[in-house]
């Protein structure tokens, strides 16, 4: 089974290019199913609107079972399996001060730079970064049923991600590129994100390497949790009011 997580967090199994094959692969083979296959074709037998859709078909196939698997891949690496131990190998602990105030700084630089992509620069080349799923954004008075589904998916989002990206893969990425770590992490986090769009992906480039970069420098999870709950909840609520156009 491979070296195991004792008290030692040094004791963790280094990434390899195998293990790239199935870590990122399963889950980005899966989220093209869910988008290419799964959800056109809930669309045509269907009435439901494509967000639900969208919901159903990512967060069923791809995001819960990442989730779930990331919660399994842990558990195997640790002896005495409690919270505590999982929460201390996924590195999601308490935030410092200054834990605090990256999450901030970090949060106001990703968000200011993929406005001005998603705004400024994506428009010159008829790019728009509201993905294919969203297409009842803003939401009218038929629609706004679908606030109160969004929190389950929203969940596995954040969690489903940051368990399995964040608090497994990283810090064995880390062991395995030293100071780079960020650099590959947010190339294959990018590359999950293809099947979802491109416009989807451009726009989102500013979270897919300064997240990590602020876990890897800071090792803890937390942050990226938050700043991913953070700018995936408020992104979304702003497209169903219709805030920015």
């Amino acid at each position: 089974m491979g070296q195991r997580i004792i008290n030692n967090m040094s004791q963790i199994k280094p990434l390899n290019w195998v293990d790239y094959i199935w870590l990122y692969g399963i889950p980005t083979l899966l989220n093209l199913i869910a988008c290419r296959v799964v959800i056109p074709y809930l669309k045509k037998i269907s009435s439901l609107p494509i967000e639900i859709i969208y919901f159903l078909s990512v967060g069923g196939l791809v995001l819960v079972p990442m989730f779930f698997g990331a919660i399994y891949l842990v558990k195997r690496e640790i002896e005495n399996v409690t919270l505590n131990s999982l929460l201390k190998r996924m590195r999601i602990k308490r935030m410092s001060v200054r834990d605090w105030v990256w999450t901030v700084l970090g949060f106001v630089s990703l968000s200011l730079a993929s406005f001005l992509i998603a705004k400024v620069l994506m428009p010159k080349f008829n790019l728009y970064a509201t993905p294919f799923f969203f297409k009842n954004m803003p939401l009218d008075d038929a629609h706004m049923w679908i606030l109160y589904v969004w929190p389950i998916f929203f969940f596995f989002n954040i969690f489903g991600e940051e368990f399995l990206w964040r608090g497994y893969i990283l810090p064995r990425q880390e062991l395995f590129h030293k100071k780079w770590a960020w650099l590959f992490h947010g190339i294959f986090w990018a590359i999950w994100h293809f099947p979802m769009g491109l416009d989807l992906v451009i726009a989102a480039i500013p979270i897919f390497f300064i997240l990590p970069a602020i876990v890897q420098i800071r090792k803890n999870t937390t942050i990226a949790i938050v700043i991913h709950a953070v700018f995936g909840g408020f992104g979304f609520l702003i497209l169903s009011f219709g805030g920015v156009h």
